[in-house]
Parts: C-alpha cells; structure tokens; sequence
C-alpha cells in the first residue's frame, strides 16, 4: 500500500509525565492524532525517558469495537501493557478505534479489515518521525482479530520489525465459530438434532453475511431459535436472566447480531489467515491461553508451524499460558482483574531479545 495514498497529520494536543510501574522510571505521554483517508485517529503515545532511542510497540483491539485501553468490565489491558512495558524500557502506543472515542468516522463494524489495517500503516509512518523511538524497532502487538491483522500487516511492510500475536485466529472465521460452536453445546448436553440445528443458523449467518441477503429471515430464525433455548434452561439457570430479551442480549446470539451483515464480518470471513502468515518474515510470538474456547493452541499451532516453514521464518515461538482465556486472564470474579502470571514479562523479555538479536 502506498504512503502516499494516506494523509495523516501529526498533531500533540497534548502531553504529561507519569511514572512506570515497578521502577521510578520518567515516562512521557504524549496524545497523538493523525488522518487516514476522511478518519482521524487518535491515541497515547508512551515513551520511557532513555538516553538512547526505544523500541515500540503499536497495540491492535480485537473485534469489538474498543477505546485505547481495549476496556472490558473494567480491565483495561492495553493500559496495563503498556505502563509495564514502560518499565521495561518500550515505548508503546494505543489508540481509540475508528468511531470510538477520540476517533472519528463511522463505526468500525462499517468497515472492512483492509481499510483498518491502513490505520496501523499510518502509525508505523508516524512514529518512525519520533525522536525518541528506534524507528528500526516498531513492532505490532495485537489482541484476537488483532492478533491476525498483525502478520497481514507485517507480511506488506518491512518497516515492521516483530510481532506479538495475543489469542490470534490464524485460520478462517467461519470454521472457528462453528467448531467453538459445537464444543459448547456438546458440553452443555445438548442433544445431537439440537445441535445440528444451531449449527445449520451459524452457517445461515455466514452465508447471509457473505452474500448479504437474507437477513430478515435469518434474524427470525434465530430469535426463534432463542426463545427455544431460553425455554430449555433449568429452573435455576433460567432464573439468572430476568426474561427472554435478557437471556438473549447476553447469550451467543446476542453477541453476534450487532457483527451480522456488517461489512466488518463479511471480510472477516472471507479472509485467508495463512496467505499472510506464509509471508511473514519478521520475528513473530504467538500466544494462546490454555482455557480459551475459541483460539485453541491445538489448533493453531499446527498451521503456525506449517505456514511458518513456507515462509521460511525461523524466528518464531509458540507459547500457551496455563488456566487462562482468550484475554489471557485466570479470574473474572476478582475485584482487580490481572494477567495471568508471567504474561508480561515473557512479552517483554522476548521482545528485548529480538531488538538484541
């Protein structure tokens, strides 16, 4: 893709001083905004007080639509990453995505993933003008579709110097959902013709999605569908949700509606995660954890390690983190939610051994 097609403008609106945990280390953040296309999209620059040029790391949300800190129930990881990667000597930088926040334009289910991915080219361009990173060590950490946007934009730009992938599919959507579709109701006891069932409407979701048509039938099928499986709760479990809208705006349907028929989840589906990996020649970490439903290491690793040998990629480390989920946490029910131990200080330490290298 060529720079010349994305107007950005650099502008600091504003800046402040903060100290990184762990250490007393002097850490500067800076607002930054810039243009892409008829977008402006604006995050957080953080940068360690150094007497040389650091590395950073530019961090890519997963699919929801997410603010700079990619907060979730109150967990803002990115945040967290962030000011300990500031201990660890790392510049870092987060940005609200397209429509949320500070940014602007439509909201990001509008869009398809090439036209977000032009939003991280831009950054890499802006931060290589930054004084105080080493623009020879810009890297990409992405969480979930983050995760599989990171090898697709590194595999077409050599200013990308690592990538960490957190939980990324690295195999097509469509196949994933249903798998992880299965499982489930296979573990809830569902009985073989009800489970067909369901997976005959994710199939009817892709294909409405895909094609574009269809979707009243389809949002009557599954709303059916719902109150069926509403009825089909115990007693106990029925009384979690104060009724059926209730059970449905939570469950898996719920979930899905708003990416339905969105130009987002069309190229979703239809992207091809392996062509990219197959291309990917920088240094790359793939993370998984353990109880993650849907990004399992099983079966990721197999296609990492396939993908990994055509490119001819050597550099590159498999990691699953024990009793943690698809945002690599242990337990929601606390009322600080953490990382799993470890987890950032094996990013951390990894990537100071790929700059190193």
């Amino acid at each position: 893709m060529k720079t010349s097609l994305l107007l950005f403008l650099l502008s600091i609106v504003g800046f402040h001083s903060i100290v990184a945990q762990e250490v007393n280390i002097p850490v500067t953040e800076k607002e930054l905004t810039f243009d892409v296309d008829d977008v402006t999209i604006t995050g957080t620059l953080t940068i360690p007080e150094s007497e040389k040029p650091v590395p950073v790391a530019i961090l890519i949300s997963g699919s929801y639509a997410d603010n700079r800190d990619a907060e979730l129930y109150g967990f803002k990881p990115f945040k967290e990453i962030c000011d300990y990667f500031a201990s660890k000597d790392i510049a870092t930088f987060r940005y609200d995505d397209r429509g949320v926040g500070k940014s602007t334009g439509k909201h990001t289910y509008q869009y398809e993933i090439k036209e977000l991915v032009k939003d991280i080219h831009a950054a890499i361009n802006l931060l290589k003008k930054e004084d105080k990173i080493n623009n020879k060590q810009i890297g990409l950490i992405g969480h979930s579709l983050g995760g599989m946007m990171a090898p697709m934009i590194a595999s077409k730009n050599k200013d990308v110097s690592f990538i960490i992938s957190m939980a990324g599919p690295v195999e097509e959507l469509n196949k994933i959902n249903i798998r992880y579709r299965e499982k489930n109701l296979i573990q809830s006891g569902w009985k073989q013709e009800d489970i067909e069932k369901a997976l005959k409407i994710e199939k009817q979701i892709v294909k409405v999605t895909v094609t574009g048509n269809g979707y009243d039938e389809l949002m009557t099928d599954i709303k059916a569908q719902s109150k069926l499986d509403y009825e089909r709760l115990s007693v106990d479990h029925k009384s979690r949700y104060s009724n059926w809208e209730d059970y449905y705006n939570k469950s898996w349907y719920g979930l899905m509606e708003p990416f339905i028929n969105t130009p987002f989840l069309r190229s979703f589906y239809t992207h091809k995660p392996k062509e990219y990996l197959k291309k990917l020649k920088c240094p790359a970490l793939f993370l998984f954890g353990e109880w993650d439903g849907q990004i399992q290491t099983s079966d990721s690793g197999p296609i990492i390690i396939e993908t990994m040998e055509i490119a001819g990629n050597n550099n590159y480390t498999i990691r699953q983190f024990p009793k943690a989920g698809h945002y690599f946490v242990r337990d929601w029910s606390t009322s600080e939610i953490k990382f799993a131990p470890g987890f950032l200080t094996v990013m951390s330490n990894w990537i100071h051994e790929q700059i190193e290298y």
